[in-house]
């Protein structure tokens, strides 16, 4: 992976972190662990075209994230300690 799909994926997994749903959280992590492995391969104008619409993704995911800080949610069985 180069620095901007490296920078992307990390930042992509720490908005996914933040989400406020248990389950929303999971689905985000596996879909963006799920879309990195699908587009590992990618080369030149596609990989360019991924990355930016892996930024609008992280975009996205940044709103989610503060609209579940907004309006939280109770804890879920599995998030219990």
């Amino acid at each position: 992976m180069t620095s901007p799909q490296l920078s992307l994926f990390r930042s992509l997994l720490r908005e996914a972190s933040k989400v406020d749903n248990y389950n929303f959280r999971s689905y985000a992590h596996r879909r963006v662990k799920a879309g990195f492995l699908a587009n590992r391969n990618l080369q030149g104008e596609e990989a360019t075209a991924a990355i930016v619409e892996g930024g609008k993704q992280l975009e996205m995911l940044k709103r989610q994230a503060i609209l579940g800080q907004l309006y939280p949610s109770d804890r879920s069985v599995m998030e219990s300690n």
